[in-house]
């Protein structure tokens, strides 16, 4: 039988929800120091507001600001903001200045909760952070009421600020990657020690090498273990010092002037990093130190710049990687100072003199451009070289406004030439690494040109390899340039760590082979590798210049194997403006702004060759015809394509004759819309290998395009050669 339960009193349980009220209420009112009820509807607190303060004694809050129960509620947070809220919370909270209808509105909108924090000053001058919390209802007649609870979380605000400020002076004084001091740091803790000694600095060979080709991950640890090599190396604890700066840039400080103890604390450290190869799996860590003396009354900031400038006199020693600080150095730092105090004065008297280093055309010896070189001719007479000075302008953050005045007198010039009718060939313009860093640049650029009223094709853009590898911001850099009109030139190539892969997805319409490759032709390994290195930029359509040129041996193999221009002394030593524009002269009658005819081009194109193709043909790319083809009858008989045109032609061959791993590079190579977008407006050569099936027969191959435009005609135009590897 089930158990039949007595239903519970009313008054019962009226009882029990007030008890659990009351609880509830209790509860949430613990650790109050003030409580109040307030009649929102009426604007009214009917009961006294008591203040307990930290020692546990209660004070009556409206007395403080004199007011008596009831009172007005808008009218108490009216007086208790103007009395005890700082004001800098009155201005960040406008909460308080109409508190009842916000609250009401809050309701309205289903909120039964409102919070907010601030601080507020005791009667005894004490500042407290309260939190204060309004719990919203309605009572049994509908209108809106809320519980005001007052807690003070000093102690807690306190604790956070504590916690904040250790948080900024972590961000502030230590290196977010070795976790040790920063060069911040350093400084206010040598001035703490406040001892005399020596203030060494230390980076690494060729670090940027290490980020490029293991990583910047991997870069991070080399410095994190350099730093602990330094730990375990130099005395912390009895006065030694060290701070990360930068990169893979150091400062150390030692109480001693003694330089045995010195070099023999480089030399440990030297020898520490020297299995860093082993353990880390990087390239060997090669330390350079520089020594400068510091005492109390001394600028650390100079000091540090006396064992910078020691330290890069050290890079040039032979036997040892330390240097200390000495009079040629001070001299070197007076030069220095001196050529950066007369910068401004030098720009404004225009002593910053453009020469023109000429560029040809190896098949027939034309004057195709030009590079843009500087020389500095002082008032006296004095000429300081480039090598001096722009060291030092990028050191000191000069370069960019440098770079500007350069480009903007190319600009100038070429514009002044127009207007002379003279002839116009693309003066290339260096553009420091330190310039690439500035989002603006090439929007600087491009309005400087257009201001001026210069095409921009005439102004291509010259930077260094390896600025272009290790700055990550290069391809969007690149890319700008592009859309903008600019050419771009890879300057430098070969001189450092070298990366055609790189440049696959950059922008670059020239590569620039430097003169420490082009010394080794003649070499079976430096031959190969210059012919291999061609080949590659070529099958990237790029045109290929070669610096440095001095001997006719080296012209003959660079005219041999593709290459589109040449610069050097055997052609030209750089030229000052006038003698510049004579040889514009004596180039306008036999060339028309890179436009020659048709049979000079294939004449020339053939006369380079050293042996014969096995079969040739003209195409005009513009209007997609083939003309004049000649050779191996076989090939014509075997292809059948000659009634086509060139495009269909290229896919036919592709799909028919072409290996399948080639035939994508191969198509790539023949794009039409892409010969046309790449061109760069000089005669150039391109170059391809590939394997096809000839007579049944897998058969290496090479094509060889000349692209070029010829007099009278707008066409583009393309002669193409193959033959056997």
């Amino acid at each position: 039988m089930a158990e039949i339960k007595t239903p519970i009193p009313k008054r019962e349980i009226l009882e029990r929800a007030l008890f659990y009220e009351s609880q509830y209420r209790n509860a949430i009112l613990s650790n109050a120091i003030s409580y109040y009820d307030v009649n929102l509807s009426k604007d009214i607190i009917e009961t006294e507001i008591l203040y307990k303060n930290s020692k546990g004694e209660f004070y009556s809050t409206l007395e403080l600001i004199g007011m008596t129960s009831p009172c007005s509620f808008s009218l108490f947070i009216e007086k208790w903001a103007k009395n005890m809220v700082t004001p800098i919370n009155l201005e960040k909270y406008p909460f308080f200045k109409d508190v009842r209808q916000h609250l009401i509105r809050l309701f309205n909108e289903g909120k039964r909760e409102y919070q907010v924090d601030y601080w507020i000053t005791s009667k005894t001058g004490k500042k407290i952070f309260l939190n204060q919390i309004f719990l919203l209802t309605t009572n049994e007649f509908g209108e809106i009421c809320a519980l005001s609870i007052v807690k003070d979380h000093t102690e807690q605000k306190s604790k956070e600020e504590n916690l904040h400020k250790k948080e900024l002076e972590q961000y502030a004084y230590y290196d977010p990657v070795t976790h040790g001091y920063n060069y911040i740091k350093f400084k206010s803790k040598l001035k703490t020690i406040n001892k005399p000694g020596s203030i060494i600095s230390l980076d690494i060979h060729s670090f940027k090498i290490i980020n490029s080709i293991c990583g910047i991950i991997k870069g991070d640890e080399v410095i994190r273990y350099i730093w602990k090599n330094l730990q375990e190396i130099f005395d912390f604890e009895n006065g030694d010092l060290a701070g990360h700066i930068n990169a893979d840039h150091f400062i150390i400080f030692v109480p001693t002037f003694d330089q045995d103890v010195i070099i023999r604390k480089l030399k440990n450290m030297t020898l520490s990093l020297s299995i860093a190869s082993s353990e880390l799996s990087v390239p060997n860590l090669i330390p350079y130190y520089g020594i400068a003396k510091w005492e109390p009354n001394k600028k650390i900031e100079l000091a540090y710049s006396e064992s910078v400038a020691a330290k890069h006199n050290a890079k040039e020693l032979k036997n040892i990687n330390y240097n200390f600080f000495d009079e040629e150095d001070n001299n070197k730092l007076i030069i220095e100072k001196q050529i950066i105090d007369s910068f401004e004065d030098a720009l404004s008297k225009k002593e910053f003199k453009i020469w023109y280093q000429p560029k040809f055309n190896p098949l027939n010896g034309k004057l195709i451009g030009a590079e843009a070189l500087v020389r500095w001719e002082k008032a006296d007479g004095t000429i300081c070289s480039p090598s001096l000075f722009i060291p030092i302008f990028e050191k000191e953050g000069l370069i960019r406004k440098f770079d500007e005045y350069i480009f903007r007198n190319v600009c100038t010039q070429q514009r002044n030439w127009q207007n002379q009718h003279k002839l116009i060939v693309p003066i290339s313009i260096n553009l420091s690494r330190i310039s690439l860093y500035f989002s603006d640049i090439v929007n600087t650029y491009k309005k400087i040109s257009e201001e001026i009223g210069i095409d921009k094709s005439l102004l291509p853009i010259e930077i260094t390899e390896s600025a272009a590898v290790t700055n990550n911001e290069i391809k969007q850099i690149t890319n700008d340039f592009y859309k903008a009109g600019f050419k771009l030139q890879m300057d430098d190539f070969g001189s450092g760590y070298s990366s055609l892969a790189s440049l696959n997805s950059m922008h670059f319409d020239t590569l620039k082979i430097d003169k420490s490759l082009i010394d080794y032709i003649g070499n079976f390994g430096g031959d190969r590798l210059l012919e291999h290195t061609i080949l590659l930029a070529k099958e990237l359509g790029m045109h290929v210049t070669a610096e440095g040129v001095e001997k006719d041996t080296q012209v003959a193999f660079l005219k041999h194997i593709g290459c589109d221009s040449i610069q050097g002394f055997f052609y030209s030593k750089p030229l000052q403006k006038d003698k510049f524009e004579l040889l514009l002269d004596t180039n306008k009658d036999v060339f028309n702004t890179s436009y020659d005819f048709l049979s000079e081009h294939i004449t020339a194109f053939k006369n380079s060759m050293l042996k014969l193709p096995l079969y040739s043909f003209i195409i005009n790319i513009t209007e997609n015809t083939y003309y004049e083809p000649s050779g191996n009858c076989d090939f014509m008989n075997e292809t059948e394509i000659f009634d086509e045109k060139f495009d269909k032609a290229v896919v036919k061959l592709a799909e028919n004759f072409i290996l399948p791993e080639y035939k994508q590079a191969y198509l790539n190579f023949l794009d039409r819309k892409k010969i046309m977008e790449s061109y760069s407006g000089m005669p150039e050569t391109r170059i391809i290998e590939y394997k096809r099936k000839y007579n049944n027969k897998i058969t290496d191959m090479r094509l060889i395009a000349h692209i070029f435009k010829v007099k009278d005609s707008d066409s583009l135009w393309m002669y193409e050669t193959v033959s056997f590897q």
